[in-house]
Parts: structure tokens; C-alpha cells; sequence
């Protein structure tokens, strides 16, 4: 085929333009709301693209018949038709089936070069806008927003979602930074899962949810972006997904610190959270760090303790024994609560409430000490806005891959990952082994001779031709009158 055989783009021209030319009109004319004009030159636009990646795909195979390279190697068997889903909308094309003359596997050599899998039926782009879209809302609105006019299963998303291979991009820099004070957040969310659960009463919350982790790494507040309302934390860096070891996570965290800054200048890393084990292990990973219990957690055993009691002054004491902090004067407190507690379920909870802060203590004690450095801890905020809004907020239940998929997927996001690096590096992968040395040079071939294409780009498309005054010109002004 030849530039002036590209039917595609000379349609357009010649019908397309008219076409956008009476939507433009008739929007103005009728003043219609700008929705239908963006509409409008959606479908138009659109149908462009989909004649456009037809013709393409029919002059690859075009030529790909006639390359005397092919004819070398290669056999002709048939040729057929097939059909793929594009962003475009489905579109159909004629290639040839070949055979090569040596043995081997027979296959559709257009397919192959741009990319389109024996059993595909969806192009990357598809792939890539649905996994975009489920990541934020739910497979099937992603399944039903990946593409023009057609849809895919919110099943064959999850499938997609779930074989992909989730990398964090290569954080590059150029100098280690010298900093004297860094901080690690971390909690975990609690996602409901689809499968049984346990008969053991004990067990039962543990088989039937699933806990993703989250860590962030940050410097602190970055006020310059901040506002009353809204505190912005400057280069921050999350970690986090499903683990069967959490030393596997706490090592991608101190690997991340250990690359990114100057570690002799920090003088305190600050590990806040809510004291589970896991994340007081941390402090045996993290250089130089220091458990800070978060808030959040603290405010809620207090109000447990408390809440029963009628007596404000008792709130008071428990307040100030933890502002000083002073061990003994909790202690006698918490005396004073269980004596005015009631039932043994509430002095259950009041005395598991006594417990944890006994436990975290130090994360308690730190604040009186270094509460000029120690900023609020938002990890639970960071877990809902990171985990939960997908997760777990709305009433559902995960597989574990699932779950391990998303939150991997998430966090990946949140770090500036492009899902389009992440499809194409896969498909990339897995057609190098399958790449024969032949198709490398045919594609060379076909790149050589795109200069076919160049002449129709000249074509004269009155739409766009600045220098003339076309019949919509003409007719604009007839609509909307001269002005001055």
C-alpha cells in the first residue's frame, strides 16, 4: 500500500471534516451544553482511530506478504479475519496466517510484531485502562470504563489485575541526603476476606480477614504545602502489601533509608504506630530509632477506660498521668476506674486499656521528652486513604491474592508508578523468548519503510487550515454575527 491508498485518513478529509463541521454548527446554532459537543467529536475522533489502527494492522500484513525477507523463511497458509478491543472501540482486521519453511510454530506474524497475543482479545491499552480504573474504584466499573462503546468482565479484569507483576520503580539519585531527623509511620488495615471461617471462636477474626501492612518514610511536614486544613508530609515513600515474614518488609524499608540518605547525619529516626509486635520489630531494623506510640491508638484505649465513669476529675488524672507521664500515678488511677467499674466485661476492657499503655510506655514517656520533634502520627489516615478506600471500606470480600495484588497495586501508585510501565515491562518479558530473529527483521523493515505514510499527513484537511477561511468559518460567523 501507498500513502495515497491510506483510505482512512483521505475519508476523514474528505467526510470526517464536514461531519465535525455540522456538529460545531449545529452546537452553536442550538446552544446546546458543551457536553454534546465533546460527545460529538468523541465518536467522530474515535471512528478516525479505529479505521486508522485497521488499516495500519492490513498494510503491516500487506507488506509483510510481499517482503521478500518473509518469502525467504516463511510460507503463506491463509488469511482471516479477527477482532480486538482498543480504547477506540473493537475493531476488525484481515492478516495472513504464516508458516515457516524450516518448522516450527505457525502464526499470524502482524500479530506477533505489534504486540497481540494468540488468544488476545483486548490491546495493552485496554489492559492498562482497566487495572488504572480498578485500582481506585471497583473491576467492574473498570471493566465497564476501559473502552469505547464495549465492555470486559470485571472477571477478566481481577484476572488481569491478579497475574500482574507489580515492581516499584528504581528510585535513582545523585547524593545521599544529610538529614537529622526522619520519620516511619506504620499500621495495618483489616480486609474482610471470601472464604470460611474457622469453628475455633479465637481463630476466626484471623482466618477471616486479611491484614496488609503499611510503612511510610518521610522528613516531616513540608509547610510550604500545607494548610490549615490539610497537612501535606514531605518525600514520602510507602512500603507495604501482604508478607508471610515482616522482615522481608522492615528490609525494604532500612535498604530505602540506607540508599536515600546519609545515615551518620540523622541524629533520631521516629517509628510511631499503634505497638503491635511487627512494628516494634522495626526498631531493631531502623538505625537510631526511637518507638513513638501514635494518638490515635492511645486517645481510643483513654476513652475505654473512661468512658463509663461519670466523674470528669478521673479523666483528668488519667490525662495528666500520661501528659507528665508518671507510671505510679497511672497506676493509681486506673485503681480508682476499676473500683468504680461495675460489670467484669468493663473491667475486662479497663484493665486490657491499663495493659496497653503499660506496654508502650516508652512510646508514651518519648513524647514528654521529645515532643518538640515528634509530630502527629496519621498513619491510620494514611492506611484509610491508601488501603481502606479500595479494601476494605465497603462491604466485601477478597481473595488473598486479591488483597495482596491491590495493596502492592496501591502502594505503587501512591510511589508515582505508571500502570503502563508495569503492563508493557510484563508483556515485554514475556514475548522476548518468543521473539524469532526474523520478526526482528521484518520489524526493521517495516520502520525503514514508514516514510510511505508521510505523504498523507500532507493531505490538504480544510478543517485545520489556518490560512484559508473554510465554509465553517464562513458559517460561524453568519451564527454568531461581526463583532466590533
Amino acid at each position: 500500500m501507498t500513502s495515497s491508498m491510506y483510505n482512512s485518513i483521505l475519508h476523514f478529509n474528505e467526510f470526517g471534516v464536514k461531519k465535525i463541521e455540522e456538529t460545531i454548527k449545529e452546537f452553536i446554532r442550538e446552544g446546546k451544553d458543551i457536553a454534546d459537543l465533546v460527545l460529538g467529536l468523541k465518536e467522530d475522533l474515535f471512528e478516525l482511530g479505529r479505521n486508522i489502527l485497521t488499516e495500519v494492522l492490513e498494510d503491516m500484513d500487506e507488506y509483510l506478504r510481499g517482503c521478500e525477507l518473509r518469502k525467504r523463511d516463511w510460507e503463506i497458509v491463509r488469511k482471516d479475519e479477527t477482532g480486538v478491543l482498543t480504547s477506540f472501540g473493537t475493531i476488525r482486521y484481515s492478516r495472513t496466517y504464516f508458516k515457516p519453511k524450516k518448522g516450527g510454530k505457525r502464526q499470524h506474524l502482524v500479530d506477533e510484531i505489534v504486540g497481540i497475543g494468540p488468544h488476545d482479545r483486548v490491546s495493552a491499552d485496554v489492559v492498562i485502562n482497566a487495572i488504572d480504573e480498578a485500582a481506585d474504584s471497583s473491576y467492574r466499573k473498570a471493566g465497564e470504563t476501559a473502552a469505547y462503546m464495549d465492555e470486559i468482565t470485571k472477571q477478566a479484569v481481577m484476572n488481569k489485575v491478579h497475574s500482574l507483576e507489580i515492581i516499584e520503580p528504581e528510585i535513582k539519585i545523585e547524593k545521599k541526603k544529610d538529614i537529622r531527623i526522619l520519620y516511619v509511620e506504620a499500621d495495618e488495615d483489616h480486609v474482610a476476606l471470601q472464604e470460611k471461617g474457622s469453628k475455633n471462636k479465637e481463630d476466626k477474626y484471623k482466618r477471616n480477614n486479611a491484614m496488609p501492612k503499611l510503612i511510610y518514610v518521610h522528613e516531616g511536614i513540608d509547610y510550604e504545602k500545607s494548610t490549615k486544613k490539610r497537612k501535606v508530609l514531605k518525600n514520602v515513600q510507602y512500603f507495604g502489601g501482604m508478607y508471610n515474614n515482616n522482615e522481608d518488609l522492615w528490609l525494604e524499608v532500612t535498604e530505602y533509608i540506607d540508599k536515600v540518605y546519609n545515615v551518620d547525619s540523622i541524629e533520631t529516626i521516629y517509628l510511631s504506630g499503634d505497638g503491635a509486635p511487627w512494628i516494634r520489630q522495626g526498631l531493631n531494623w531502623i538505625p537510631k530509632s526511637r518507638f513513638v506510640l501514635d494518638n490515635y491508638h492511645l486517645q481510643k484505649y483513654i476513652k475505654v477506660a473512661t468512658a463509663h465513669l461519670d466523674d470528669k476529675s478521673i479523666r483528668k488524672e488519667l490525662h495528666d498521668a500520661l501528659d507528665w507521664p508518671c507510671k505510679k500515678m497511672l497506676r493509681k488511677v486506673f485503681k480508682k476506674i476499676l473500683e468504680l467499674t461495675g460489670t467484669e466485661t468493663k473491667a475486662k476492657a479497663v484493665k486490657d486499656a491499663r495493659r496497653y499503655m503499660i506496654n508502650n510506655w516508652d512510646g508514651i514517656e518519648i513524647k514528654a521528652e521529645k515532643g518538640f520533634e515528634i509530630i502527629g502520627c496519621s498513619a491510620e489516615g494514611h492506611v484509610s486513604h491508601v488501603f481502606s478506600d479500595r479494601l476494605s471500606s465497603r462491604p466485601r470480600g477478597w481473595s488473598r491474592i486479591g488483597v495482596a495484588k491491590m495493596s502492592k497495586l496501591r502502594i505503587f501508585k501512591k510511589n508515582g508508578g505508571n500502570v503502563y510501565d508495569l503492563v508493557m515491562a510484563q508483556k515485554l518479558k514475556e514475548t522476548k523468548t518468543n521473539k524469532q530473529h526474523i520478526q526482528d527483521e521484518l520489524i526493521k523493515k517495516l520502520r525503514n519503510s514508514s516514510s510511505r505514510y508521510e505523504g498523507v499527513w500532507n493531505s490538504n484537511l480544510t478543517a485545520i487550515d489556518m490560512g484559508r477561511k473554510t465554509g465553517l468559518y464562513k458559517e460561524l460567523r453568519g451564527i454568531i454575527g461581526r463583532c466590533g
